[in-house]
């Protein structure tokens, strides 16, 4: 169970939470299709209702490239930056943020065949 659903978030925040659940239930099973699903807007579902993306420390990343068993090269290559870019992030001189941060954080949850 995600941090966010046991908070129980109250009034408009709480209704958002339901209504992102509801979706994601009927389109599961079929009773909403992914053009509907994918008309839902920011403004419906509110910020909170996006997933969090979490912040990595040097050690995390340089963790997460050497537990799938490649170089920073490779690395640098699946997330197309340079690899001086993953380099600097392993060392602390540079913080992935954004697409960069969000692809890390695939790989440390799914491995590195989810960015094939």
């Amino acid at each position: 169970m995600t941090k966010e659903l046991e908070t129980k978030p109250r009034g408009k925040s709480r209704m958002r939470s339901e209504i992102v659940e509801a979706m994601r239930g009927l389109h599961k099973v079929g009773a909403v299709s992914d053009g509907a699903l994918e008309k839902t807007t920011l403004r419906m579902l509110g910020k909170d209702a996006l997933p969090k993306v979490e912040a990595m420390s040097p050690a995390e990343i340089a963790a997460v490239r050497e537990r799938t068993g490649i170089s920073q090269a490779v690395l640098a290559g699946f997330m197309n930056v340079a690899v001086n870019t993953v380099s600097q992030w392993e060392r602390g001189e540079r913080q992935p943020t954004g697409a960069a941060l969000k692809l890390l954080n695939v790989v440390k949850h799914n491995g590195l065949d989810a960015l094939r």
